[in-house]
């Protein structure tokens, strides 16, 4: 029972990370997903259609999405769908569609490493802040009764301001979505953690000591800026 618990719940991170492209295409590619399949605890299928109604199989190796993270398959399934043309095409599987293993295209195509891009740090960012299931389960956040997301605005690009609901106010906290690198911020960096232990009563000189005097938004009653510290 413990086995198979693990596997299912591999395969519904993997789908909760993989559904934002079920609405929309995958980036600068006209192909989205229509199908999340699990044939077996090696391989995650996918299949993918454009809006001509062609349709590709994929099976992704599920060894590099439990070494890297879930959001490896993004980043695989993002440059697969790039390379896909009508040159490229392969040649028909089981079903009868095209079929594609993505283990063929893994050092050429694909890297063996996770492809963290900005806007996955900032769907990431959002979603932990917002208790999206993949990270926090079924609630408004980490601690409901702490805060709550009340908006966000890329408004530079290193940084994304958060608005929370918390004590009674809505306070806006701005934090980076890149590294000291200049990289785009890997996804699950616990951002909901540092805010919660930030937010607490017991710690609210600490808040205080990042607030920015002077700034105006209309949407909060305070800026603070965490973008050295989170």
């Amino acid at each position: 029972m413990g086995k198979a618990a693990g596997m299912d719940d591999h395969f519904a991170h993997a789908l909760l990370t993989l559904r934002r492209f079920i609405g929309v295409p995958l980036p600068a590619t006209d192909w989205r997903i229509r199908a999340v399949l699990r044939p077996d605890p090696d391989r995650i299928r996918v299949r993918l259609v454009d809006s001509l109604g062609r349709a590709v199989t994929v099976d992704l190796p599920t060894r590099y999405g439990r070494e890297q993270g879930t959001w490896w398959y993004a980043g695989a399934l993002r440059h697969t769908a790039a390379w896909l043309n009508p040159d490229t095409m392969p040649p028909p599987g089981e079903d009868g569609l095209p079929y594609l293993d993505v283990s063929t295209l893994l050092g050429a195509v694909v890297s063996e490493l996770a492809d963290i891009t900005l806007d996955d740090g900032i769907d990431y960012l959002i979603a932990d802040l917002a208790g999206d299931p993949l990270w926090q389960g079924a609630q408004p956040s980490i601690d409901p009764a702490l805060y709550v997301l009340a908006g966000f605005d890329h408004h530079h690009p290193d940084t994304v301001r958060v608005y929370l609901d918390h004590e009674a106010r809505t306070i806006g906290i701005d934090l980076s979505v890149r590294s000291e690198t200049g990289a785009p911020r890997t996804v699950g960096w616990w951002a909901a953690t540092k805010l919660t232990a930030l937010l607490r009563p017991e710690d609210s000189a600490t808040l205080a000591a990042h607030r920015v005097h002077g700034a105006t938004d209309p949407l909060c009653e305070a800026v603070y800026d965490l973008t050295n510290w989170a």
